[in-house]
């Protein structure tokens, strides 16, 4: 024989569903607003690296051109570190590396750039001898002048060098 459900245990079996449904609803809250910090973690922690790898490709693109400044010299002026550091900040100036504040126009970014950025030559051996050669570096202190804020569950300082610097070398021709 086989019984009806009745009208009382129709009742519980949808009070169970109904209340089963509101609990999987609060996990899964849960679980979305867990889910949801690490990925904006993740996120910013890319964002993050990104900003510190384009600036130091805008610094090495500045120690290239300073180097090719350096051996390139005009009849007009000769190598020296006024022209190769006023190229490297020409340079730097029009990219995006300075504070919010200073970047406004290239030439404020530049000014801003010429107190904090510091720019070297070396020049090695003697112009048209076969080691001659000039060496610029360009560092930058990024952790002064951070292109994102830093958030203090992610400490950048641990993989993330203080200053950034930029090399290059150019060989020297007699002219």
């Amino acid at each position: 024989m086989i019984t009806r459900p009745t009208h009382l245990h129709l009742m519980r079996q949808r009070c169970r569903l109904h209340s089963a449904r509101l609990r999987c609803r609060g996990v899964a809250a849960v679980e979305f607003a867990l889910i949801a910090l690490l990925l904006l973690l993740f996120l910013y922690g890319l964002a993050t690296f990104g900003a510190v790898l384009y600036t130091q490709q805008a610094v090495s693109r500045a120690a290239e051109d300073g180097a090719r400044a350096a051996g390139m010299p005009s009849p007009l002026e000769p190598v020296g570190l006024t022209r190769v550091r006023s190229v490297v900040l020409e340079s730097l100036a029009q990219s995006l590396i300075a504070p919010p504040a200073q970047n406004g126009s290239p030439a404020l970014r530049q000014a801003w750039l010429d107190d904090a950025v510091d720019v070297q030559l070396q020049l090695v051996g003697e112009p048209g001898q076969p080691s001659s050669r000039a060496d610029v570096v360009v560092s930058y202190p990024y952790s002064e002048n951070r292109v994102l804020p830093s958030l203090p569950l992610l400490d950048t300082s641990l993989w993330m060098a203080d200053t950034l610097e930029g090399r290059a070398s150019v060989a020297l021709e007699l002219r």
